[in-house]
């Protein structure tokens, strides 16, 4: 089990790395530890965490100190606005090459580069050292890039989790048991209909992803899932794809929002009637069957099938873009950015230092305080953080306002 601990401003946050789940300690529930840990005595809380996986039955004297040392530096412990105190996803931009042309895709791929080895290198070891549990490493299509492997070693060495995204294109048994041998977590593959006639409406490579999925069915050995993007022209087909994604026993599926293209156009938007019907089939959707998730940035969406009668569950620093918040992201030439789709490049040494004295994440996070029409009337309003990069590239506006949205529809 890789399990971290991290202190939080007035709370603990638990994270098991191998069940991926983590756990939120506060209030009673963090003076329960710390009875647990002065006395030795074991309460019904602290079975809990035996039991959910986040401590073990036979956690030694060392561990406990330094459970010790973080309760106590919870008291002390800040973190910038709207934030947690170090951000607990990290993503590098491994390459900008692509063999494939996707219409959707919003990278620049005509002078492909990749990033240095050691700059790689050095912030999977800052994260390491902040406790930050998750690296995802992207592209460009992440299996052209010469060193994954050292770089998934290192971060599996460090006690971190791995995710990588392929379009399928270079899989095989043989990557795969070489990306198995150096501790990849999850793999995640592009797929954007049940049908190739579907799928190349927005992707390329139909055939190669689905031939990764079937390599993965076959070796079982490797959490993977598909990542689904959202769009007019493939909203109808998602139910499908749900069945697809079954026969192919992936652990879940993962909808992802439209980003603009290189041309900074937002391709295929979901009309409102297919807003609509997207997210009553989520709100039906049996979990059991296969587990779904709306990306925190899909925000309108995630706020709008959250919505009860007397509340709204999309709450907290995943309620939206996560961008400065709970996130950050390396990119190709190793300057620190907030997203892999915002490319506001700043030059740090330590992410410690860029989280906080940033100017650019600064603004992200008083986004709220600066809404404009239609989204400062929006009944979802404190529930939604819509995602920057659209605002950004589309409306050309990253710090202030709104962005497209379909949900605006139900507001009215």
């Amino acid at each position: 089990m890789k399990i971290i601990f991290r202190a939080e401003p007035g709370y603990l946050t638990a994270y098991n790395l191998t069940t991926k789940k983590s756990m939120r300690i506060a209030g009673d529930n963090l003076n329960l530890v710390n009875q647990w840990l002065n006395t030795g005595t074991s309460n019904d809380f602290v079975q809990r965490l035996n039991e959910t996986g986040f401590l073990s039955g036979d956690t030694g004297d060392l561990q406990k100190s330094e459970l010790k040392k973080l309760s106590a530096r919870c008291r002390e412990t800040q973190a910038p606005l709207r934030s947690m105190h170090t951000p607990e996803i990290m993503n590098i931009e491994l390459t900008t090459r692509c063999p494939l042309r996707c219409p959707q895709c919003y990278c620049d791929l005509n002078q492909g580069k990749d990033i240095k080895k050691e700059i790689a290198f050095k912030y999977i070891d800052q994260a390491a050292d902040l406790k930050i549990p998750f690296i995802n490493l992207s592209g460009g299509e992440t299996l052209v890039y010469p060193y994954l492997t050292e770089l998934l070693e290192r971060i599996s060495r460090r006690g971190l989790s791995s995710a990588i995204s392929i379009s399928g294109w270079g899989f095989d048994p043989a990557r795969l048991l070489e990306l198995k041998k150096a501790g990849v977590d999850e793999i995640y593959v592009s797929l954007n209909g049940s049908t190739r006639e579907i799928n190349a409406l927005s992707r390329d490579g139909y055939e190669m992803a689905a031939n990764a999925l079937n390599l993965l069915k076959a070796d079982r050995q490797v959490n993977y899932y598909i990542n689904w993007v959202a769009r007019n022209d493939n909203a109808g087909d998602f139910p499908h794809l749900v069945s697809l994604a079954e026969e192919l026993g992936v652990k879940g599926i993962v909808i992802l929002e439209s980003k603009p293209d290189a041309g900074y156009a937002l391709q295929s938007t979901l009309s409102p009637e297919n807003f609509l019907r997207l997210a009553d089939y989520l709100k039906k959707h049996d979990q059991q069957e296969i587990p779904i998730q709306v990306e925190p940035c899909f925000s309108p969406l995630r706020a709008y099938i959250n919505d009860y009668y007397l509340w709204n569950r999309n709450t907290g620093v995943n309620k939206g873009c996560g961008a400065g918040r709970n996130a950050m992201a390396v990119d190709v030439d190793g300057n620190l950015i907030p997203c892999r789709h915002l490319l506001y490049s700043e030059r740090f040494e330590s992410i410690e230092d860029y989280w906080w004295n940033s100017e650019v994440l600064n603004k992200l996070r008083q986004f709220e305080d600066y809404r404009e029409e239609p989204c400062r009337s929006c009944y979802l309003k404190n529930n939604c953080i819509s995602c920057r990069a659209v605002a950004d590239k589309v409306e050309k506006n990253l710090f202030s306002g709104n962005h497209y949205c379909s949900a605006r529809e139900m507001a009215k």
